[in-house]
């Protein structure tokens, strides 16, 4: 593990030893860290791997509230550290919200992109919701504690996170789906219920050039069928990388 002294994010590179090898960065998702990918990571020999606790997760601290967009700098700094110019992206669920950033806004660092059972497409809401929603500024109006509310993630944390919780769960990225014009592959556990499988149909929607394989399991597909995952992701970064794709 090396420190990036800029922001003190704590990464891990391996580097292979082949010239023009594929480079790959890996976005681990909201509560992970460079333990995430790890497994995925060591089965792609003959490719540059980049792992990354992003800020106030694993060894990176949690120096500042955060926004989307800081994460993505962080991710291009840190590229620019060990000199990658550019990448294919492969992120996981909170991960996938700053892949999307970067390829919109930065298309000349990446080369394809990989959303695996992504998060930040605006989900479908019921009535339940709403209701839900309509009790809690109720409930605060008429002065009652409502420091019990809100997700499990966020009632988890502590200081400057729950500001950037709030930040990047409210942020989503249709319109910067819209604006991806690398290679992209959506790979979705079957019965995933955090981030359902509509949200990969609409992923292919959005991106010009998508594409979807399912694999058998729920949010965490990629550890669940890691052999099938590790073929997937190579296939798709050998291809778009030496320009088969």
């Amino acid at each position: 593990m090396t420190i990036l002294s800029a922001d003190n994010i704590n990464y891990e590179y391996i580097k292979s030893d082949k010239d023009g090898a594929p480079a790959i960065v890996f976005l681990h998702g909201w509560g992970g860290g460079v333990l995430s990918f790890l497994p995925v990571a060591e089965q792609l020999g003959g490719t540059d791997r980049l792992l990354l606790d992003f800020a106030g997760f694993g060894a990176s601290p949690a120096d500042r509230v955060r926004t989307l967009e800081d994460y993505c700098d962080d991710v291009l700094a840190l590229m620019d550290e060990i000199g990658m110019e550019k990448a294919v992206l492969v992120g996981h669920s909170f991960g996938c919200r700053v892949g999307a950033c970067i390829a919109a806004y930065h298309p000349e660092r990446v080369v394809g992109f990989v959303i695996t059972d992504g998060a930040g497409l605006r989900p479908r809401r019921g009535i339940s919701y709403y209701l839900k929603i309509f009790l809690f500024k109720l409930r605060r109006k008429l002065g009652f504690d409502v420091s019990g509310a809100g997700s499990e993630d966020y009632r988890a944390l502590e200081g400057v996170m729950k500001k950037t919780f709030v930040n990047v769960v409210n942020r989503y990225t249709e319109k910067e789906c819209a604006k991806i014009a690398c290679p992209t592959l959506t790979v979705w556990g079957k019965d995933d219920a955090d981030t359902p499988f509509y949200m990969a149909k609409r992923f292919k929607r959005l991106i010009r050039d998508c594409e979807i394989v399912t694999l058998d399991g729920g949010h965490f597909c990629y550890i669940q069928n890691l052999a099938v995952y590790t073929a997937v992701v190579r296939s798709f970064v050998e291809g778009v990388w030496y320009g088969v794709v």
